[in-house]
């Protein structure tokens, strides 16, 4: 397959799985706690301490509001497509830095594969379409294991393989904290144990390395530290995340008995191949050479892996989302590992797979059709024009991989399939999601309570930043002249209208001073009440 059909094709997948209805759907998840500090940042030009409603946010680095930040103004639109859209780079990113860094070794169409392998994972398909820290994480985490890989592997300088990762690992640390070079250093070790180079971890080059993965990290921690003022402490905030996750107290017992299965899960529909290549794998029929580094890289990568999933699994507090840095070297194993395999078992596996083919293209073709149908019967009206149209472009697909490609890579027909299919799934389940996106109309309905050019502040105090994070939102959806504030901010006298939990009125008075309540409304969104007073200017 020619380079530009496999670019052309890759583009493809991404823009169909990603890009359709991408701001459609409201916020959610954590989301919002990397918004409103972009926000902030934007409007008081302090890009070194995260706040939100005006108070210090220290439980995340600040690298995700400065790309979501630099994003609003580079399209001068704070919408939720453009927050999400550093995500869905992200993951392209991430798919052609795997298609080129090994397309010399795998071939046009093997390197294909793999960048198709990274798109079409069911979680990264969740995760990339959201403005959240995993997708930048994984992505960076990604890049810089298949550069080292790539520069090892082709025995090149130890300046460049000892290097040139460690400034994606230091940006790495910039959205999450160092928790991915506990990865990173499994890796490494079983990697470099396996071929008998565990003295190269001592060379020069390696020292410069984290010299330059600090230099990128910890000139922020510091500014941070000192500029966020007495009592803040954001690597103890760090360290007290990683204590609770072990914490055995805060145990969720169905999370944790089922994380076994949930986490392989996951990886649908990859963890299928994956554990057919480890099946064969320890049944003898690939024999890995220790002395060869690829070898020594699937070795390392798939002891990382194990040892990964068992520390996931005991930790009380764990997530099958704490291993998603790790799924690109998962996508890369099980590329290696299939087509390593005997020519008649990878035959048995493509040839079952030609046989369910038709059965995929009829579920593909039904469920959009199906779940809109379903939908109009419980009041939720599909919008028809994008489903059909997005059924248009299935029909092509299936048109090549059962016509011209009918020869080619199962692998290669499910993920054009899944990848064509998707921009209908997607405008046929946008409907359900009706019950849940309720945060836009609260915010117009707070917005009609006052004069349309009127002020309108948001006290988050302490509990409402931690508890009542979904409400959050209404800071980003309420139009017009609006404020966060919290227990050090201060409310400005043009204010009309101040809202808050119930149980911070006392607090929201003192800070009115003697400006006059002249009225107060209780308004419940998701079952939290919320309290807005009406305020006489004391203009």
């Amino acid at each position: 397959m020619k380079l530009w059909t496999c670019l052309a094709l890759l583009v493809f997948a991404w823009a169909a799985i990603y890009l359709p209805a991408l701001g459609e759907t409201e916020l959610k998840g954590e989301e919002i706690r990397r918004i409103l500090p972009a926000q902030e940042m934007l409007r008081t030009g302090d890009w070194i301490v995260p706040r939100i409603a005006g108070e210090v946010y220290g439980n995340k680095p600040p690298l995700i509001n400065w790309v979501i930040a630099g994003m609003f103004s580079l399209t001068g639109v704070a919408s939720e497509f453009t927050a999400r859209l550093p995500s869905v780079l992200s993951m392209l990113a991430l798919a052609l830095a795997g298609f080129f860094l090994f397309r010399r070794e795998k071939g046009n169409e093997g390197a294909l594969i793999l960048a198709l392998f990274l798109l079409t994972a069911i979680s990264l398909m969740e995760k990339g379409r959201s403005a959240e820290i995993e997708p930048l994480f994984v992505a960076l985490f990604g890049i810089a294991c298949f550069v080292w890989i790539r520069l090892w592997s082709d025995d090149r300088s130890p300046w460049l393989y000892w290097t040139l990762p460690y400034v994606l690992l230091g940006l790495g640390c910039l959205l999450k904290g160092p928790v991915h070079l506990l990865f990173w250093a499994m890796f490494l070790f079983f990697t470099l144990r396996r071929a008998g180079s565990l003295k190269s971890l001592v060379h020069p080059a390696h020292v410069v390395g984290l010299v330059v993965m600090a230099a990128i990290f910890l000139p922020w921690t510091w500014l941070f530290m000192t500029l966020a003022g007495p009592g803040t402490d954001t690597v103890g905030t760090w360290v007290d995340q990683l204590a609770l996750r072990a914490n055995p107290k805060e145990i969720e017992w169905d999370r944790w008995l089922t994380s076994p299965l949930r986490i392989p899960a996951s990886i649908l529909p990859w963890v299928i191949p994956f554990f057919y290549g480890l099946y064969f794998l320890r049944k003898g029929q690939v024999r890995p050479e220790p002395a060869l580094r690829r070898d020594a890289v699937t070795h390392g990568a798939l002891a990382c892996l194990g040892v990964s999933f068992v520390l996931i699994c005991l930790m009380p507090g764990g997530l099958p989302r704490y291993l998603l840095p790790l799924y690109p070297l998962i996508a890369l194993i099980t590329l290696d590992l299939f087509f390593r395999l005997p020519g008649e078992l990878r035959e048995k596996y493509e040839g079952l797979d030609r046989r369910l083919l038709p059965w995929l293209i009829t579920a593909l073709v039904i469920a959009p059709f199906g779940i809109a149908l379903y939908g109009g019967t419980k009041g939720y009206p599909a919008s028809w024009l994008p489903i059909i149209a997005g059924m248009l472009v299935l029909g092509g697909m299936i048109g090549l991989v059962i016509g011209p490609w009918k020869t080619r890579s199962t692998f290669l027909h499910t993920t054009l399939l899944l990848a064509a299919a998707w921009p209908s799934l997607i405008h046929s389940l946008i409907p359900f999601q009706a019950d849940e996106d309720l945060f836009r109309d609260a915010a117009a309905e707070i917005r009609a309570m006052s004069p349309e050019e009127s002020r309108i502040v948001f006290y988050a105090d302490e509990e409402f930043r931690t508890r009542l994070t979904k409400h959050l939102r209404l800071l980003f959806y309420t139009t017009g002249l609006v404020d966060g504030i919290g227990e050090s901010g201060t409310i400005a006298e043009d204010t009309a209208l101040v809202v808050g939990r119930p149980g911070a009125e006392a607090a929201m008075r003192e800070k009115l001073g003697s400006r006059q309540v002249v009225g107060s409304e209780t308004i419940t969104i998701r079952g939290i009440p919320l309290l807005a007073l009406r305020v006489r200017s004391s203009e």
